[in-house]
């Protein structure tokens, strides 16, 4: 079964304005109003090889655990009134600033060698706090009881249920990251990862020989915490998904191109340093599937087949993405809608999550994701999808 599904954004009073800061839990009411408008509007759940689905998130460490249950009890029925797929979609890492227990400096990252705790996550899009040290052992701790104990075992009580029913096909699966990469400080403008560097023995007087991949290698194990807390708690792995961004080659050709890129600097230099971005083989996660972000940029699916070459061709999922070229409007990504699914699903996608369904409101109806994911063009090649 392949999943074409569309992002439910939990984190503010209203899944259709996007969240900034500290995330609350989203009423299930204003969910499945959203939900029904999807499944209105495209007119069809799916046959007997693809069906319709929804992805909520991000469940993130702001909500407690009687909101992340909440949340997935509400998706699974919100599902079972719509008769579509739900999955979920994880903030491992970004917003957590409720979490008052944790943010001590011991679990903060640095933005040097020196120890200066780092301020807030850079994003282009929303507002975090400080990048939290991915391998501190009271981090490590939470995210293994969250993954496990909170996370996955809802998840793994519900599609129980489901299988008992012979509906185990309602669930899309879990999704464990959300463009998992270490970042760059809000204040520094540079990168972090020190603090978790510190914590493998590496410090000024002794720095990894590829601080890179050191840091890529971090973020990998903490990706498989998460990816191991929800298997451990009976979530098939089949269904788990990683999530990682990244430049990719071509785009980097493009920028050399233009003189944008200093002489001397390799790609691997530009991808660390990129915004969310991170080393693509990170995705590819022990027994679970990776996922990537997928706008149509410049070689971005060609690579993403390249890594699955690399890792035995996998089931892979786009994690997010939909037929517009950020910043730009919908018009120039190179594509239809057709063709982009066709990117995904022609060559592994198991799961393709768009963003952008009802994105802004009655507000903002012109947003230029909202008209790539909604648009006429859009909604015809997901029903002939969903005619298989």
């Amino acid at each position: 079964m392949r999943y074409l599904a569309f992002q439910v954004f939990e984190g503010g009073p209203d899944p259709a304005i996007p969240f900034d800061r500290e995330l609350i839990y989203t009423p299930k009411d204003e969910v499945a109003a959203m939900v029904h408008d999807i499944v209105a509007k495209i007119g069809t759940r799916g046959g007997s090889k693809a069906r319709l689905a929804f992805i909520l998130g991000p469940i993130s460490f702001d909500h407690t655990d009687a909101e992340v249950r909440q949340i997935i009890d509400d998706g699974f029925s919100i599902a079972a009134a719509e008769s579509v797929a739900v999955g979920f979609h994880i903030d491992d890492a970004m917003f957590w600033s409720r979490r008052t227990d944790l943010t001590d400096a011991g679990n903060l990252e640095w933005t040097d060698g020196d120890g200066t705790l780092a301020t807030g996550l850079l994003l282009d899009w929303a507002h975090p706090p400080a990048r939290m040290c991915f391998n501190a052992p009271d981090i490590r701790a939470e995210v293994s009881r969250r993954a496990r104990d909170v996370i996955g075992a809802e998840i793994a009580a519900r599609v129980a249920i489901l299988e008992a029913q012979g509906m185990g096909d309602r669930f899309a699966g879990v999704i464990a990251g959300w463009e998992s990469h270490m970042g760059q400080d809000t204040t520094s403008r540079d990168r972090v990862g020190f603090h978790a560097l510190a914590n493998r023995g590496f410090g000024p007087g002794q720095p990894p020989a590829d601080v890179g991949a050191e840091v890529a290698s971090i973020v990998a194990e903490f990706i498989e915490l998460w990816t191991d807390g929800l298997a451990q708690a009976g979530v098939n792995r089949d269904r788990i998904y990683t999530h990682v961004a990244f430049l990719s080659r071509a785009r980097f050709a493009e920028l050399e191109a233009t003189g944008q890129v200093p002489s001397g600097v390799s790609y691997e230099q530009v991808l660390d340093a990129a915004s969310s971005s991170q080393r693509p083989s990170v995705a590819f996660a022990a027994g679970v599937r990776p996922g990537f972000t997928t706008y149509p940029g410049s070689g971005t699916f060609d690579q993403i087949q390249e890594e699955r070459a690399k890792h035995g061709d996998p089931w892979w999922a786009s994690a997010e993405g939909t037929n517009v070229l950020p910043g730009d409007p919908p018009a120039n990504s190179g594509m239809t809608m057709e063709t982009y699914l066709a990117r995904c699903f022609n060559h592994g996608a198991a799961l393709v999550t768009l963003f952008g369904w009802g994105i802004g409101g009655a507000s903002n109806p012109d947003n230029p994701y909202r008209l790539a994911t909604e648009g006429p063009d859009a909604l015809a090649a997901y029903r002939k999808f969903l005619s298989q």
